[in-house]
């Protein structure tokens, strides 16, 4: 890790801190406003906006995704709800090693490539689903919310990029986030990101991998946009109550792989573009991690919003989220 960020808010205040250095060769440090890749979180605005949509009846979450999106899945999948692309129990199959890059030495090459959603869902479903009927099981994983966001971009007619800007980032005046559809820098203040990249002489090299093509969780944004996302969110300023209550439902099913190491303990522990996190004072909090190339970030708060967390860090290993840690984040910060 070459950088870390982050922003408490609690009764007593708010607090801000940073660590490291935002660039290895000019030292310069890390901005504590600065704007980092979300990754994943970027899932919260998806589900939020087809949640607005299902508000606006433009879309029934009951209803197949096949009905708004013929001919995207294979003919042989059965009926998989909307609601399903969103709490992560539609059964589609996900990318592997094989359709994307995963190496560093790959990654660095292809960190310009430009995948559109349809490209991404054609290659996923080429692989067998990894069960059999939706609803069932939750599994995390990203091929649908690339449905999710095909279906935003069929039946709006613009980019999820520009319904996000349109529906949430404008009305809440969140200045400091953008949702890129090509440009591959990030604007303003920021941390760089890198990637070790294996050496033929042994060692590694850290290589830059800041600007890379913004690709599906390709959203940028700041603690302080993503605490004001979160709280505008909480007290319903951008759901009415029916869909609300959509984030707060977690599929009472089996959490596909689960572990006694994971959130859920073996059960599903994602809603509609959330995840629930019990801590082990009993304290629960909702929020979602994120992480692309050089980025792994994470928004948390307590359904009250007395307590809440944004942070960001910069591994160096292609980024993933580590859950024993983020546990640990949470905890420090909720107090457990």
């Amino acid at each position: 890790m070459t950088a870390a960020l982050a922003q408490v808010s609690g009764p007593a205040g708010k607090w801000s801190g940073t660590y490291g250095v935002a660039d290895t060769v000019t030292g310069e440090p890390v901005p504590v406003d600065g704007r980092f890749r979300l990754g994943s979180v970027t899932k919260a605005f998806i589900a939020t906006v087809v949640l607005q949509m299902a508000a606006e009846d433009r879309v029934d979450l009951g209803k197949p995704v096949q009905r708004y999106l013929p001919g995207v899945l294979p003919d042989s999948y059965p009926p998989i709800p909307v609601r399903s692309l969103l709490n992560f129990t539609s059964s589609l199959p996900e990318l592997t090693a094989d359709d994307l890059p995963t190496t560093p030495e790959g990654i660095v090459e292809h960190r310009f490539d430009d995948h559109p959603f349809a490209e991404l869902v054609a290659m996923a479903v080429r692989h067998d689903r990894p069960f059999k009927d939706p609803g069932t099981t939750q599994v995390y994983g990203a091929t649908g919310y690339y449905v999710a966001g095909m279906l935003i971009e069929k039946l709006t007619g613009n980019s999820y990029q520009q319904e996000i800007t349109k529906r949430i980032l404008r009305p809440l005046h969140l200045r400091h986030t953008t949702a890129p559809q090509t440009d591959t820098t990030i604007p303003g203040p920021h941390s760089h990101g890198y990637i070790a990249v294996p050496q033929a002489g042994g060692g590694t090299q850290l290589v830059d991998i800041t600007d890379q093509n913004p690709g599906a969780g390709g959203m940028i944004s700041t603690t302080g946009d993503l605490d004001r996302f979160l709280t505008a969110l909480f007290r319903g300023r951008l759901l009415p109550p029916s869909q609300m209550a959509e984030l707060f439902t977690v599929p009472d099913v089996a959490y596909l792989g689960g572990t006694a190491q994971d959130p859920g303990h073996g059960r599903a522990y994602y809603s509609a573009g959330l995840m629930r996190v019990t801590l082990p004072d009993g304290v629960t909090v909702w929020g979602k991690t994120g992480s692309t190339f050089g980025y792994t970030d994470g928004m948390f708060t307590t359904r009250d919003l007395r307590r809440r967390l944004v942070y960001s860090f910069n591994p160096i290993t292609g980024g993933g989220n580590d859950f024993a840690l983020v546990t640990r984040l949470i905890g420090a910060a909720f107090g457990s």
